[in-house]
């Protein structure tokens, strides 16, 4: 519809348009919580003192996972992902059952690991909040939840 359309109709059918118009951007607003962006929730600074060795600015995987990564020649990496509102955190406990879950206390409102195969990944929730946070080329398990742990407790501060 044209301005000029717009002039055709009665007063309060206009009033109610933009009435409605302004309630669905409230809405949306109000439902609506900003964005986290993933690369803000640790520093290259903060990962280098957990893994010991340089690491590049964060680089964004998609608009919900961020990576940082080592610049020597073995490949160590740490990735946080942040879960779609939503994701039931039950749900994510027993969503592989053949798979234990191994809870984690001290990291946000509830926390654990999943093994799952060679990878150990750390799921943390805080609020509404839920984060993965997986670490590469770390070695053994024991060493990968420690390093997951540690990064976990400077990307809640930020949740």
């Amino acid at each position: 519809m044209s301005p000029r359309h717009f002039a055709l109709l009665p007063r309060p059918v206009i009033v109610a348009i933009a009435c409605a118009l302004v309630a669905a951007n409230a809405h949306n607003a109000i439902a609506r919580p900003a964005a986290i962006d993933p690369c803000s929730l640790l520093t290259s600074a903060q990962v280098k003192a957990v893994f010991g060795v340089d690491i590049a600015a964060p680089s964004a995987i998609s608009q919900t996972a961020c990576m940082w990564k080592s610049t020597g020649a073995k490949v160590q990496m740490a990735t946080v992902a942040i879960q779609p509102p939503g994701t039931s955190w039950e749900h994510m406990k027993v969503v592989l059952p053949t798979v234990p879950i191994k809870p984690l206390s001290g990291v946000g409102d509830d926390a654990f690991y999943q093994p799952l195969g060679t990878f150990t990944p750390l799921a943390v929730k805080k609020g509404k909040t839920i984060v993965i946070i997986k670490t590469y080329g770390v070695g053994a398990p024991a060493t990968q939840e420690a390093y997951e742990k540690a990064l976990a407790l400077d990307v809640v501060k930020h949740l």
